[in-house]
């Protein structure tokens, strides 16, 4: 009987230790080393030409489930994927390491960063562009290990970001550890509305009483200062 419940206690212990391992940190204060995983296998995807650009854009990316040498490398196979990314109606997804650029009458290729980041969306304001001939591409981006796993994955949080269409002058939009919510543009005014949440708390959950941040930037403004606005 006492060995019994001394194995249920320590059954109950692990599942508090297992379940404290889980709670995400946001917590700015504690650092981590994000490194490069060399295990994995990076590779681009053919250049995308987005409709009224001069730029190619290459996906770069991550094979996460790759066979040796012999594998079949065909489309539906059932093997490994050799995409790294998706293009339909002028966005990219995926879960990204980094994006080059090659303009069409170039043979250079200019990194987006070179910091380490995991880009999961791409998107180009093709409205923006049809009412005032700007081009630009919004992005959404890992950029921190917010729950301090010395990784970027989906238990982190992502930010927005935006860059013009060559790559150039890429600014981070949401406030640091701000989760971004949702994102939309208004041609009519030339700006881009966004909605995120801080975890003010640190708690490491995003809950009612954190803050919900409301911004916009004016896409013609040369410096793209981000404003905050209050609906309620």
């Amino acid at each position: 009987m006492n060995r019994t419940l001394a194995l249920f206690c320590l059954v109950l212990c692990l599942m508090s230790c297992d379940e404290r391992s889980q709670t995400i940190s946001h917590d700015d204060t504690i650092t981590t080393e994000i490194k490069k995983d060399n295990s994995k296998i990076e590779i681009a995807d053919l250049p995308i030409l987005i409709d009224s650009t001069d730029y190619l854009i290459h996906p770069i990316g991550y094979i996460r489930d790759y066979k040796s040498r012999f594998t079949s490398y065909s489309k539906g196979s059932g093997h490994a994927s050799y995409s790294v990314s998706r293009y339909n109606n002028y966005s990219i997804t995926g879960e990204l390491s980094n994006i080059k650029f090659q303009h069409l009458n170039s043979e250079k290729l200019t990194a987006l960063t070179d910091e380490l980041m995991e880009i999961t969306s791409i998107r180009f304001l093709e409205n923006i562009r049809v009412q005032t001939g700007l081009q630009f591409l919004v992005y959404t981006i890992r950029d921190a290990d917010t729950n301090k796993d010395a990784k970027l994955d989906f238990n982190d949080v992502e930010t927005l970001y935006i860059s013009t269409i060559e790559g150039k002058g890429l600014k981070k939009l949401t406030p640091k550890l701000a989760q971004i919510v949702d994102w939309n543009v208004i041609p009519q005014q030339s700006r881009l509305y966004f909605k995120s949440i801080s975890d003010t708390n640190k708690n490491g959950e995003f809950d009612k009483n954190d803050r919900v941040n409301y911004q916009y930037v004016n896409l013609k403004d040369e410096d793209l200062n981000v404003i905050q606005y209050n609906p309620l």
